[in-house]
């Protein structure tokens, strides 16, 4: 006998479990390798018809089968599986039937099996009561035989199962899916004799049996063949003759549908219910049934920065996919179409499939960086599967928008239907450390609250900027006309890791805005940057409520007109007047109210007849005599007026008129007008604009007393305000223009 030989249990399926049993005292293995064929699915009353192909082999793998004469070991089946008789003797082996269930096997001579010869066991058995997977065991009987359990059989319930693998879409006529209806096992159904089975649509629904397109019918294994009985076959019920044989593996019928929808069939799953005398009843999925159309997908919403161009503006995959083939209509076009906000400015990973012929291409698709649509140009479809269109977008949004991006799809067969593709959120949010403060106009330095602006994605404030359109980041925060920063603000990064050139923060634009350098862009924590010590200066131009502070600057907003536009991965560099690829005029990300002028315009009360009268320090105002420190008088033969009196006659109160003595400068604010004149100067400004006298401005301490005065005639018109010259009288009469 031979020692220290390796134990082996080799299977041929998966299903085959190998159990070996534990060895004897003092008993040893020999390189023995024992195989069951094949598994059988077989019935609850399979009676040995699969016997002559079905064995258990007992192999010696590399050396000389050297089993001593007479040595024995057994093969017992489980408790409801019996063997019918004992297999007939070889030369080699014996074989006696102690039980139903025992059958004990004995080696005949001496080493008489050659090098890796074998000796094979037919399994000739019955079922008689079992269920499920059957097991057999080999028992060694203290032989070098290997011991352990296999599987050699599984019994199944039922005649037949069914199954549909790949569910199809289809619209008014289309090929479902193939019907796949197998016997549980060999001999279920097949017998040798012929059997009809049923398959049968939803009403609505009609088998479409000649033609080119057609219903496919195939057979294999002991069904032999299938055809279609015409006479019991309607519209929705299609009648099979199955031919069967013994002796074959399991039965399996094939059915691919063709199947037309009538004007009334409700859309969704197509079922067939199977039944036959002898098939098991069964339902199956073979179809969805749509109208022409398309789908469309988003495989993720992702949040893109406004203001941006770079990779932080790209969506997800989106795919565009035919709800039935042939939906897309060649020779048209899909247009896809964005909110006004957002331009698309590339369009990337475009692929398609399902066209037949002029599949579109992302060079087919015409993007210019100034629409906020496109348009994808449809080849032919109509095959046997639906048409698919995947594709990102690049997208150039609006900095001061944020939201959902609802793309509208349309044309070319296509429904309009709207679909979510990305969602906009802002770069920076700017926020008061406290209330909104009030003001006065025409007040100076007034204290506003401090200011927080909010980096809300790391590296949206940018000192160099993706696609390289700027290297000096700077951040601007911009106040209305007529309001302006008294001083520079203190500048500080109170969060993040960030940072900004504090000692380069500066004034600009009439001191109107604030610019703040970046330094060094945020990397792991997003920057909070705190404005503290903000001055506020209202001129009186300003109207009643609120003002409002913006946040934008090259750092933060890159497709402001201003910039250089981005196109497909290249920089445009247009005009900074004209809106170029992807550009919009909006400069700022974020705005927030500051303060609220709580000083309302003067109201309009003027009075309708003014009359002053040259060297006299007394005035009349609609009857109501005022007392003057300084009389009207003449100078270079023209008669001139003391103007802060003239101003208060036509209702200006003393807080809108301002005066500069480093300047020598008079300013006066009615209503939409400003004016102002500097001493000496030949001319008045009013609204920005120069107007010319031919003599100058007046103020001398002893013949004006240290007023400053203006030739009537001018100072009226700036006023608008008409005069009277009474000669006769020396009397001046004003009277303000309706």
């Amino acid at each position: 006998m031979k020692t220290n030989k390796a134990l082996k249990v080799l299977t041929t399926s998966a299903l085959l479990a190998s159990v070996a049993a534990p060895f004897g005292a003092g008993v040893v293995s020999a390189n023995i390798t024992n195989l069951v064929n094949k598994v059988l699915n077989v019935k609850s009353n399979y009676d040995g018809e699969q016997s002559a192909s079905h064995t258990l082999t007992v192999k010696e793998d590399d050396i000389a089968f050297d089993q001593t004469s007479g040595e024995t070991f057994r093969v017992v089946l489980p408790s409801g599986v019996k063997w019918k008789t004992a297999p007939a003797n070889t030369p080699t082996a014996k074989f006696d039937l102690r039980s139903d269930q025992v059958l004990e096997v004995t080696v005949k001579g001496t080493n008489t099996i050659a090098d890796d010869e074998q000796v094979s066991i037919p399994l000739n058995f019955k079922v008689d009561g079992a269920t499920g997977e059957l097991k057999l065991k080999v028992e060694s009987m203290d032989s070098t035989i290997t011991s352990g359990e296999y599987v050699f059989a599984i019994v199944g319930s039922g005649s037949t199962t069914a199954a549909v693998d790949n569910v199809k879409n289809i619209g008014k006529s289309g090929k479902a899916g193939t019907i796949r209806v197998e016997e549980t096992a060999i001999g279920a159904v097949a017998d040798g004799r012929n059997h009809k089975v049923k398959l049968k649509l939803p009403s609505n629904f009609r088998w479409v049996t000649t033609g080119t397109d057609k219903t496919e019918i195939s057979t294999s294994g002991g069904f032999t063949s299938a055809s279609i009985v015409t006479g019991e076959s309607n519209d929705n019920v299609l009648v099979l003759d199955v031919a069967t044989a013994t002796g074959q593996g399991r039965g399996v019928l094939y059915v691919t549908p063709y199947i037309k929808a009538d004007k009334d069939a409700s859309y969704g799953d197509v079922s067939v219910n199977i039944r036959g005398p002898d098939f098991s009843d069964s339902d199956v999925v073979v179809a969805k049934y749509g109208d022409w159309g398309a789908t469309i997908k988003v495989e993720k919403v992702e949040e893109v920065l406004a203001g941006k161009y770079d990779e932080n503006t790209r969506t997800a995959k989106i795919t565009i996919e035919e709800s039935v083939p042939g939906s897309f209509v060649k020779g048209r076009d899909i247009d896809v179409e964005l909110p006004s906000w957002v331009k698309v400015t590339d369009i990337k990973e475009f692929t398609t499939s399902g066209f037949t012929t002029g599949a579109p291409t992302s060079g087919s698709v015409d993007i210019d960086g100034t629409d906020n649509k496109i348009s994808i140009p449809l080849g032919e479809t109509g095959g046997s599967s639906t048409a698919k269109i995947e594709f990102k977008l690049e997208l150039s949004v609006q900095a001061d928008k944020t939201g959902d991006i609802e793309a509208v799809i349309s044309g070319g067969g296509v429904a309009e239907q709207k679909a979510v593709i990305a969602k906009a959120v802002a770069p920076v949010s700017v926020a008061l450390d406290g209330e909104a403060s009030k003001v006065k106009i025409g007040a100076q330095a007034q204290d506003a609250p401090n200011i927080i602006i909010t980096e809300l994605k790391k590296g949206a404030i940018e000192k160099t900027t993706e696609n390289g359109s700027t290297t000096n980041g700077t951040i601007e925060v911009k106040l209305p006309d007529g309001v302006k920063f008294a001083s520079v603000p203190k500048v500080e990064v109170v969060e993040g890791d960030g940072t900004i050139d504090v000692d380069n923060v500066r004034r600009i634009n009439n001191d109107n805005v604030l610019t703040i350098p970046v330094k060094g862009e945020s990397v792991s924590k997003p920057m909070k940057i705190k404005l503290s010590n903000v001055k506020l200066t209202v001129d009186r131009t300003v109207p009643e409520g609120d003002i409002e502070l913006k946040v934008g600057g090259n750092a933060i907003v890159e497709n402001y007109k201003s910039g250089k536009g981005w196109l497909k991965g290249n920089k445009q560099n247009g005009s900074s007047d004209a809106l170029d690829a992807g550009e919009f005029n909006t400069e700022h990300a974020a705005k927030v109210v500051v303060a609220k002028t709580v000083t309302p315009a003067p109201t309009d009360t003027t009075a309708t007849n003014i009359v002053f009268k040259l060297n006299s320090k007394t005035y009349t105002v609609d009857g109501k005599e005022f007392e003057m420190d300084a009389a009207p008088l003449v100078g270079w033969d023209r008669a001139y007026l003391p103007v802060r009196f003239a101003a208060n006659a036509l209702n200006v109160s003393d807080d809108q008129i301002v005066w500069d003595d480093k300047t020598s400068t008079f300013t006066i604010f009615k209503g939409d007008r400003v004016i102002s004149g500097k001493v000496g100067d030949k001319f008045l400004t009013v609204n920005g604009a120069k107007v010319p006298m031919d003599v100058p401005v007046w103020r001398n301490k002893e013949k004006t007393n240290n007023r400053v005065m203006v030739p009537i005639r001018y100072l009226a018109n700036a006023l608008n305000a008409e005069i009277e010259w009474n000669k006769e009288t020396s009397e001046i009469t004003i009277q303000a223009k309706k």
